[in-house]
């Protein structure tokens, strides 16, 4: 049977509303709380189940524009994420398997261009990882082993090789490079 649930508002000093609390009448945190900028557009909607975070969250910027939108199993991050920039574009997308990212991981410049590609484990990068310049060029090919860098190229905008390293991991376990 679903519980009744009670609607609690807290308000700015002008009087507009900051937070609608979805609770149960016992008081924990049930439903869809959702957060407002002080000009009443949409801030975010977090969903609770028994006083913790279950559910679709999503979060916006100011101009109402969706800003990150993810799931929480328990408290913790669990499945796809995505963040945007202000004028849509998609910054950041990845998946996260118990409040840790795991899995391919992506980010991108505001102009839609990769900025950067690797993939995660217990969230340390793990395997080939690139970054890239706004013009597409490749900045960066690097290999990672357990969260830490073990090679580097790097390269110019106009794709020219500029440094090429070799990074001995025993001298990353001892803190030096």
């Amino acid at each position: 049977m679903e519980q009744q649930r009670v609607i609690r508002k807290e308000h700015y000093p002008s009087g507009a509303v900051r937070t609608e609390i979805s609770c149960s009448v016992d008081g924990q945190l049930n439903g869809v709380t959702k957060t407002y900028y002080e000009d009443g557009t949409l801030a975010s909607e977090v969903t609770y189940k028994n006083n913790l975070m279950d559910g679709p969250t999503r979060a916006y910027h100011a101009n109402g524009a969706l800003r990150a939108e993810f799931q929480y199993k328990e408290n913790r991050r669990n499945g796809p994420y995505a963040s945007y920039f202000e004028n849509g574009t998609i910054e950041t997308e990845g998946v996260f398997e118990n409040g840790m990212l795991s899995g391919p991981y992506k980010t991108y410049h505001e102009n839609g261009q990769l900025r950067e590609e690797c993939t995660f484990h217990n969230n340390r990068r793990q395997g080939k990882a690139k970054t890239y310049h706004e013009n597409g060029q490749v900045d960066m090919d690097a290999a990672f082993e357990n969260g830490k860098m073990v090679s580097c190229d790097e390269f110019d905008e106009e794709g020219k090789p500029v440094k090429n390293k070799k990074v001995d991991p025993a001298a990353l376990a001892m803190g030096q490079e």
